[in-house]
């Protein structure tokens, strides 16, 4: 820019003042059609005139008159102070070189800065040439403007590019003018963004896009103009708590998660009755669980698959330091301790079946050549516990031992039934139990029996071929989830257990809980055959 402070304040002076006269006959009615309505050429006229205050700004020299400088923008009187922290920023810029140009030689900040706002001026004065004549333009059909609009944009598109690549050993230009510096440059980003975007308007023959492309650029630079009045933002870690502090809060959380054990132990002691019966049904339940555990050959505390999954998560809870997790977490624990054993029952009863199975087909030609050779069903019963191996030798033998202590054939064969899952084995003991009572040909009915197994092998194996996929699926859909939020508390564990100690945080892991489960559900049916 070449005109001086005086003459920029004596022309835009007149500006504004046959503005002002214009407001009174503008103001009933809008603007004469073209291009921009009234509203649009005031914000274009003050965003230029800002540009101009702001370039001053950063001049060495500066007229007294813009050091508290009034100006009328849409129909209203403004009054701006310089700036204080211009006064000594200003000099420091304009003494520190930050670029160095072939032909124009060493460039100091201020004058970096001030290229792009002067590019922003002229691209506002350009544009005022469509305002209509009573506006102060020329009445330019923006068509006729491209060639200059395309001049300003690479221009300004240079002068951008050497704010973003300036700096020093210690200083960037996003640390200009107190810090102020990123926030225009953001600004003047979204200007070049919509100077590209006339081009097309243009081209395109819509005005209206023009317009707002123009406008928009005019309410950023004021935007960028009234961050010189603001307080510029910085970042301010949070207050780190001291170590004193923070073992007390700790200290302070145990506590209070021991004065719940003894609340919760307190009231049970009150409720003496209701918590003898409550254990006299726990009890009968373990009873029962060990039982059924027994039945399956196997040994197991039941009391320890209760307590475990609900000792381990109070205890996750108790590291969390937070009561309201601890206590969601405490309760979740009891919830799938109480549901373990009858998990565990029915994942080891199917597991013993499917191995049953796979002995079947030979206890089963074992029993067909017993029977061949002469001998009965229950000496043929006795063959098997002894040549094969647990855990079909385990469950042959104790039907023979049942059988021995004066229960009939049958019924050892019914409870064999009740305690193996396996329908092969069932279709065996039925065939067996039907023989007795009615007669026939055991050895081709087992003979039968194999040839089904066989044939049902084939075909299982081929349907959990089909049905892998689906069942991987399930298996992602309930895992995945929970290793994105444990990979997360591993790289935030202090915001995330902040978040999940929160009512909030509880509903959102309640939810997601709820909706993996379904989710598994219904990827899961979708691998199941129905015949």
């Amino acid at each position: 820019m070449t005109m001086t402070a005086e003459s920029f304040l004596t022309r835009w002076g007149r500006r504004l003042a046959a503005l002002a006269l214009l407001a009174g006959a503008l103001a009933a009615r809008p603007a004469a059609a073209g291009v921009f309505t009234q509203r649009e050429m005031d914000e274009i006229s003050c965003a230029a005139l800002k540009m101009q205050l702001f370039y001053y700004y950063l001049s060495a020299d500066k007229d007294p008159k813009i050091l508290d400088y009034t100006m009328t923008c849409s129909g209203a009187k403004v009054n701006y102070k310089m700036p204080k922290w211009v006064n000594t920023v200003v000099p420091e810029m304009l003494g520190r070189k930050v670029w160095r140009d072939p032909e124009e030689g060493e460039i100091s900040e201020a004058q970096l800065w001030q290229t792009p706002i002067s590019i922003l001026y002229e691209y506002l004065e350009l544009t005022r040439k469509t305002f209509p004549p009573e506006a102060g333009g020329a009445n330019i059909q923006p068509g006729l403007l491209v060639k200059e609009y395309a001049d300003i944009r690479i221009r300004y598109q240079m002068a951008l590019d050497r704010l973003y690549r300036a700096r020093t050993r210690d200083v960037t230009m996003g640390d200009s003018m107190n810090g102020r510096g990123r926030t225009m440059m953001a600004s003047m980003n979204l200007i070049l963004r919509e100077m590209e975007s006339i081009a097309d308007a243009i081209s395109s023959t819509n005005s209206r896009r023009y317009a707002e492309a123009v406008t928009s650029s005019a309410v950023l630079s004021q935007e960028m103009f009234r961050t010189l009045f603001e307080t510029p933002r910085k970042y301010a870690p949070p207050p780190q708590q001291s170590p004193a502090r923070r073992m007390f809060l700790r200290a302070l959380g145990v506590f209070g998660i021991i004065l719940m054990f003894l609340a919760v132990r307190a009231f049970f002691l009150m409720n003496d009755e209701k918590t003898n019966v409550l254990m006299g049904n726990y009890q009968k339940k373990v009873s029962t669980f060990t039982e059924a555990f027994s039945r399956q050959f196997i040994n197991v505390n039941v009391k320890y698959l209760v307590l475990g999954p609900a000792a381990a998560l109070s205890l996750l809870g108790l590291l969390t330091m937070s009561v309201p997790l601890f206590l969601l977490l405490s309760a979740f624990g009891l919830f799938i301790g109480m549901r373990t054993p009858a998990f565990v029952l029915n994942t080891m009863k199917q597991a013993r079946g499917r191995k049953i199975d796979t002995q079947l087909m030979d206890a089963l030609i074992l029993l067909a050549n017993c029977l061949r050779s002469g001998l009965d069903i229950v000496q043929g019963f006795e063959m098997v516990s002894k040549d094969l191996l647990p855990p079909i030798s385990d469950e042959f033998a104790l039907v023979i031992k049942n059988y021995r202590l004066g229960m009939s054939f049958e019924k050892s064969l019914g409870v064999m039934e009740e305690r193996v899952a396996s329908k092969m084995l069932s279709y065996m003991i039925r065939a067996i139990v039907l023989q007795r009572q009615m007669g026939g040909n055991l050895t081709k009915v087992f003979e039968r029996i194999v040839v089904d197994i066989r044939e049902e092998s084939k075909l299982d194996e081929k349907t959990k071929a089909m049905t892998a996929q689906q069942k991987i699926q399930s298996i992602v859909v309930g895992i995945m989830p929970w290793v994105m939020v444990g990979v997360m508390f591993l790289f935030q564990p202090e915001t995330m257990i902040k978040f999940y100690g929160t009512p909030i945080g509880m509903a959102t892991l309640m939810f997601c809980i709820i909706w993996i489960g379904i989710g598994m559900k219904v990827v899961s049916s979708l691998g199941k055959i129905r015949v």
